[in-house]
């Protein structure tokens, strides 16, 4: 079973002054070309946070930080990318047949390693086809590891707010970032940002980032 990870430390007053929230629970996110079009409903997402991790996953969004939401539950198959038939809190709506993995290769330091990772496994980074935007990250956690107390693996999916239609002030507070997490990757200055956020060296987690 999917689990929410707790967040502690940070200015809860100074991040809710940095990111305010609205009452939606639902966004719509697209492609740059506009042809795949996402839907997100869920009131408790497993993790919203700022990412600093490793250069190839900077490399892959062309920034030094990005922010993602994972849920626990989407109609793309984290393991095989097959379409899935049920409600979902992350649903493909249009433009399922252009979604596919980002290539891997000695650039990206899961090629060939993905599957021997001790905590992740799953297609990775999924992008359009038509103009290859990064649309979601697929992933499933092994059983006892990060967001999985369970006896089996657990799939799970990452959005991208930089893809929504609507600006994250219009969602609920759950949405809103809690975290900076990988800070010990980072290249930009980390004690230069000061939002109320915890910081924290890998996930949410492991040990506080004291810079």
């Amino acid at each position: 079973m999917a689990k929410t990870l707790p967040t502690a430390g940070g200015n809860a007053e100074l991040a809710a002054k940095c990111f305010p929230s609205g009452t939606k629970n639902e966004a719509t996110s697209t492609c740059l070309c506009g042809d795949v079009e996402i839907n997100l409903k869920t009131n408790e997402p497993l993790l919203t946070a700022f990412c600093h991790r490793c250069w190839a996953r900077r490399r892959a969004h062309s920034a030094p930080v990005y922010q993602c939401i994972y849920v626990a539950t989407s109609n793309f198959c984290s393991k095989t990318g097959h379409q899935r038939e049920a409600e979902f809190e992350l649903t493909v709506t249009r433009g399922f047949d252009l979604l596919t993995p980002a290539k891997m290769g000695p650039g990206n330091p899961n090629y060939e390693t993905m599957d021997a990772n001790p905590k992740f496994g799953g297609l990775g980074r999924i992008i359009c086809s038509k103009c290859g935007v990064v649309m979601m990250t697929a992933l499933f956690t092994r059983p006892h590891r990060e967001f999985n107390d369970g006896e089996k693996d657990a799939l799970m999916v990452c959005v991208f707010p930089g893809t929504f239609t609507e600006k994250m002030s219009e969602f609920i507070q759950a949405w809103l970032p809690t975290n900076h997490v990988h800070c010990a990757s980072a290249i930009f200055p980390i004690s230069a940002i000061n939002d109320g956020l915890d910081k924290r060296t890998e996930w949410p987690d492991s040990e506080p980032w004291t810079g």
